[in-house]
């Protein structure tokens, strides 16, 4: 019963790897600008540069991960 469950979500999750890998690519780019956004900015505080440049990361890092998965 176990190996059968497991074949299925096997399955089901190779049916749509190449969606998330997409998914990640598209989010990673909405990141980017979010962040470039929050950067530009003008801001009194310093706070909303970090977290622009954070986002900045993360989106790099999110479609580098996805297109080496690919």
């Amino acid at each position: 019963m176990e190996q059968i469950i497991e074949r299925y979500i096997d399955n089901a999750l190779d049916n749509i790897a190449p969606q998330l890998y997409l998914f990640s690519i598209i989010l990673g780019i909405l990141l980017i600008f979010l962040g470039i956004t929050f950067i530009v900015k003008k801001s009194s505080t310093r706070n909303l540069k970090t977290v622009g440049w954070m986002c900045v990361g993360v989106g790099a890092v999110a479609i580098v991960s996805s297109l080496v998965q690919m």
